[in-house]
């Protein structure tokens, strides 16, 4: 009985945890593709064969530290910026930021709706909590996106 109260009360918590479980499945899979890539390399080396360049390339990630989905749409920073910082400068444009304000406010809008009209009892006040929490993300992400297009190359 006690496991029926817990699962009508804390529904939510699914999606958390599925996001969880699918995010540790997703970096165990990486990790598993850049062993296996690794192992390839090895062999290569074992048998004192040169590896062909595809394979090399495919072991190091981009010159400016993606993976190789695809470029950025503005030049990365200069090198003294740092490794972490060079690696992870495709999400400082205004374009990233525009993006976490418009999905963070649709997902806010979708919780002031639903704290309105959701049709289980009870629920009002913890969808209008979140929708609140959640607004006030959206606004941050909002100043955000517009502090990065206005002072884009300072």
């Amino acid at each position: 009985m006690y496991f029926d109260d817990f699962f009508h009360d804390y529904w939510w918590l699914l999606f958390p945890i599925g996001f969880f479980v699918f995010g540790a499945w997703d970096r165990w899979l990486a990790y598993k593709r850049s062993r296996d890539h690794l192992d390839l390399i090895k062999q290569y080396a074992a048998q004192g064969k040169e590896p062909p360049p595809e394979l090399m390339r495919g072991a190091q990630p981009g010159p400016n530290g993606d993976p190789g989905w695809g470029a950025p749409p503005y030049p990365p920073p200069p090198y003294w910026y740092g490794r972490r910082a060079w690696r992870r400068y495709y999400r400082w444009g205004p374009y990233w930021q525009w993006r976490s304000a418009f999905v963070t406010g649709a997902v806010a809008v979708g919780f002031w709706v639903a704290s309105d009209w959701a049709d289980i009892p009870g629920t009002e006040h913890a969808f209008r909590l979140v929708a609140i929490i959640l607004t006030f993300v959206a606004i941050g992400n909002l100043l955000g996106a517009i502090f990065s297009s206005t002072f884009r190359d300072r």
